[in-house]
């Protein structure tokens, strides 16, 4: 309620001024725009109430810092945390992408009779685009990990009874996944990785600190460029204190992970298969509603687990299987 009303504040105060506003309030409003109009988008599954968790609308240099909570996370028998990747922003308009509402229904069709919340969490300060040279060095996850796991924390100490809590992470997201977990503790009893480019500090599936049953699961595209970043050597940048690289793969033999089906069916461009992850019908959303349901051993019976990527001679087994459809629960 204290952060809807902030927005409606924003909002107000540029709409009915009568004299000369700042730019800081310009900010706020045309961020505030942004969450209204993912409220908004949010709002038609059935999963009231639709709550804003979060409302920072100038942070981060004006591109802001929201979550949007599609159902109650206080209450629900499953709760799903959702981290973007490059180019995501309150400012660009993310909290409006469909990716969050794909994730409830598939998790709610999973199991018809637990509740669910999914949080669309646009929480850190994610690099601005591919071509953003912070895409390639892990300092920005690092930031982004510290943020991400004191709001995860924050949500299972409010929660009322018991709750299986799933952190996805889709690209550089999932970079920063993996250094909330291995940096902070995560609190969470899955995670999941689509998208890759790599694990940064989180050198296998142990370094995730899981509890007892939690699994490191990993959705990888065979025809996904960005996902053969991860495996490469991470090297310091001379002259600076800074890296380059962000580390391991974690759908590679060794790992630790459980890696799940997500080719695209027919033919794609690569980085159509970067952003499919998410697409209604998919192996990887089917994969995902699996998790996310709590029901991540179902993947096997479902026959949705895929074989690990080799290291030496590198090969990715994936790359001799065509992509299926038409996946629903």
């Amino acid at each position: 309620r204290i952060n809807r009303q902030a927005l409606a504040d924003d909002i107000r105060r540029v709409a009915n001024a009568t004299s000369a506003v700042s730019a800081t309030d310009i900010v706020r409003y045309e961020n505030a725009l942004r969450v209204r109009d993912g409220l908004a988008a949010n709002s038609g599954d059935g999963a009231a109430p639709v709550l804003l968790l979060t409302y920072e609308p100038a942070a981060f240099g004006g591109r802001g810092r929201a979550a949007i909570a599609i159902g109650d996370p206080d209450s629900t028998d499953n709760t799903t945390v959702l981290v973007p990747g490059a180019h995501s922003s309150v400012r660009d308009g993310y909290l409006s992408h469909p990716e969050g509402r794909h994730v409830y229904r598939e998790t709610a069709r999973s199991d018809p009779d637990r509740s669910n919340s999914v949080v669309v969490w646009m929480g850190y300060r994610a690099p601005d685009s591919l071509f953003d040279p912070a895409v390639t060095q892990p300092a920005a996850a690092r930031a982004g990990g510290r943020l991400l796991a004191a709001d995860v924390r924050s949500l299972a100490a409010s929660h009322v009874g018991a709750s299986h809590v799933t952190v996805i992470g889709h690209s550089y997201g999932s970079t920063t996944v993996a250094d909330a977990a291995a940096s902070a503790g995560l609190g969470a009893d899955d995670v999941v990785l689509v998208g890759s480019p790599g694990t940064d500090l989180a050198h296998s599936a142990n370094d995730f600190h899981l509890p007892a049953g939690g699994h490191v699961y990993v959705g990888a595209a065979s025809s996904d460029l960005i996902t053969g970043f991860g495996g490469q050597p991470q090297l310091p940048l001379p002259t600076t204190s800074a890296t380059i690289g962000l580390g391991a793969d974690p759908a590679a033999d060794g790992y630790g992970s459980t890696r799940f089906k997500a080719e695209n069916h027919g033919v794609t461009l690569p980085m159509s298969s970067h952003s499919s992850y998410f697409a209604p019908g998919g192996e990887s959303l089917f994969s995902i509603g699996d998790i996310a349901s709590g029901h991540g051993d179902a993947l096997a019976t479902h026959h949705m687990t895929a074989l690990h990527r080799r290291r030496l001679p590198a090969f990715d087994p994936e790359r001799l299987r065509p992509g299926t459809g038409y996946h629903r629960h």
